[in-house]
């Protein structure tokens, strides 16, 4: 049961039970979702029509919505396979090409995406107000990671500091970066992901030149022992 994954006494999430039972990247899915104050019984709601109960109406349209979506995406899946083949033939840790793969996918848990699903949660950036913390602005756009990036040497720091989407971005830095270069980039932009969790969840901060010496220790640690 959901309510068994949390606290009673400071009514938040349970983190020594979500750690034991689920994958990192569920834990930090749950934990930011804010739990509400009022006592009361859970209640299933149905967001795709205006009375949010369920019919086999709304169940068709929704239906009908996937497939023509699915129909979009596998439009595009042939133009865009070197760009994948690319995501997933970087020599990086597992973790990164999957981090980097959503970010792409804009499934990433950003307050945008969960503004959009309903949550109560703010959608502007945590760190500087006036922006939508979304993937690109989170990784890229944003002054926190833009003060990490700036210590990277080489291309990385004459990219344009604009981005549309991500995906979009990691397009831009597969043309322009070498494959070693944009191995680092992937790294540095899940060490960012990291660190921000770690300031919202943890309220810890670390300095740019920390976020940046542990993604690069990192990267080096695993391309040695692929090599040995």
């Amino acid at each position: 049961m959901v309510n068994e994954l949390m606290d009673e006494n400071s009514w938040q999430w349970d983190r020594e039970k979500l750690f034991d039972l689920f994958a990192y990247r569920t834990q930090m899915e749950i934990m930011a979702i804010p739990l509400s104050r009022i006592a009361g019984r859970d209640k299933l709601r149905w967001n795709e029509n205006r009375g949010k109960t369920f019919s086999v109406k709304s169940a068709y349209q929704v239906a009908l919505r996937l497939k023509q979506q699915s129909h979009v995406e596998h439009s595009t899946a042939a133009m865009d396979r070197p760009i994948w083949n690319k995501l997933w033939s970087l020599n990086v840790p597992p973790k990164v090409k999957t981090f980097i793969w959503r970010a792409c996918s804009n499934i990433l848990p950003t307050r945008d995406n969960l503004h959009r699903r309903k949550m109560q949660v703010e959608p502007r950036c945590g760190f500087y107000y006036q922006r939508s913390k979304t993937a690109e602005h989170v990784l890229w756009t944003c002054p926190f990671a833009r003060n990490v990036l700036a210590l990277c040497t080489g291309k990385i720091q004459k990219c344009s500091n604009a981005a549309i989407d991500f995906f979009s971005l990691f397009q831009l830095m597969v043309k322009r970066l070498s494959s070693n270069e944009l191995e680092k980039w992937a790294t540095v932009s899940w060490a960012l992901w990291t660190a921000r969790n770690k300031f919202y969840l943890e309220k810890i901060q670390w300095h740019p030149k920390q976020i940046l010496g542990e993604a690069f220790g990192y990267l080096l640690e695993y391309q040695r022992l692929c090599a040995s």
